[in-house]
């Protein structure tokens, strides 16, 4: 059940330290933002509402559990030094969703709806935004078909929520592993977009991955079973002997926000010669010096070692890199408004 969210809702109490043992876990705060878009009435004004204890009431037929139409972003609020809140990029979610909707025949809310909610639920929730380099609010809107169907075909309603959560480090662990019976994405597929699909199918690899001490599967492309595509949830880069910085070219993979941050910081700060086209997995076990993966939650983390057919194989000298650690530093710096922001990323609340 929705509760509208007053003046008079109920708030959850803060409790003394919380900030310092920040888990990334989901958690029900104050308010969350949830809005409705029909086919007769399109987009209704969105509102907060209660967060905790909220549910969701679905008819059996809805879309999202027969057919899997959602689709979901994530992003983040950070307090600077200087006690501002500031969102990293916003827009760019918002359109990536649009994308991800489109691919999937979704209604999506247009972008400034998008950043209005975004906005709302941090500002409602603000007292959950970590101090300063303490962590991170990390905001999740969500989309998905709640209209009832029998067949295949696009839901008639869906419902877009926004909510969010204080949340420390994601991931963490510098080893991965190619998994001969696995691929995240096909040509053509559904790779390239935010849908809640390749996550699922991600899962078992993921937890394969685990088994062997990896903190995820690194995919080959589905055609060659060649070519470095991505992590389940983090895009993957090298840095080769000659300094330059490799990353697969767009096309069945996501096109991250932070991946794309990267390559303009590496080009326009560090001057630094920056490629996107296939990497073979060759390339990266024996001529590269550095290799790293980046995302939202994951921000920028090494890789320090790859199992290939079953073999481990060391990147570089086995040890995280310091041009790998340069790019996270230029990166926080610009979203924490310790540096130059010259591309206009940074939204304050």
């Amino acid at each position: 059940m929705l509760r509208p969210f007053t003046d008079q809702s109920p708030r959850q109490q803060l409790q003394p330290g919380w900030d310092d043992a920040l888990t990334f876990s989901y958690c029900e705060l104050d308010a969350m933002w949830v809005a409705r878009w029909t086919t007769e009435a399109g987009w209704e004004p969105g509102q907060l509402f209660e967060h905790a204890g909220a549910t969701l009431e679905l008819s059996p037929g809805a879309n999202v559990l027969h057919y899997g139409q959602t689709t979901f972003e994530g992003l983040k609020a950070r307090r600077t030094r200087e006690d501002k809140i500031v969102l990293f990029r916003p827009i760019d979610n918002a359109r990536r969703m649009r994308q991800s909707a489109a691919r999937l025949l979704m209604e999506a809310p247009p972008v400034n709806d998008f950043l209005d909610a975004a906005l709302a639920v941090v500002r409602t929730n603000i007292k959950w935004v970590p101090g300063y380099q303490k962590g991170s609010f990390y905001i999740r809107p969500l989309l998905f078909g709640s209209g009832p169907v029998l067949g295949v075909q696009p839901a008639k309603e869906y419902t877009f929520l926004v909510y969010g959560c204080p949340v420390g480090q994601y991931m963490g662990g510098d080893s991965v592993v190619v998994l001969s019976s696995a691929h995240r994405a096909a040509p053509h597929g559904t790779g390239a977009v935010k849908v809640a699909g390749n996550y699922a199918s991600s899962l078992q690899p993921q937890k394969a991955a685990k088994a062997m001490d990896c903190v995820d599967a690194l995919y080959l492309d589905a055609r060659e079973d060649r070519y470095i595509e991505e992590l389940s949830g983090a895009n993957f880069f090298a840095i080769l002997y000659d300094g330059t910085l490799v990353t697969p070219a767009l096309g069945s993979i996501l096109p991250g926000i932070t991946r794309a941050s990267i390559l303009t910081v590496a080009k326009e700060i560090f001057h630094w010669n920056v490629v996107e086209r296939l990497v073979p997995i060759e390339e990266v076990l024996t001529d590269a010096v550095e290799a790293f993966y980046s995302g939202t939650a994951a921000v920028l983390s090494p890789v320090t070692r790859i199992n290939y057919r079953g073999v481990d194989h060391a990147i570089g000298d086995g040890n995280p890199g310091p041009r790998a650690a340069m790019l996270r530093q230029a990166l926080n710096e610009i979203q924490l408004q310790e540096r130059p922001d010259y591309w206009g990323w940074v939204v304050e609340l």
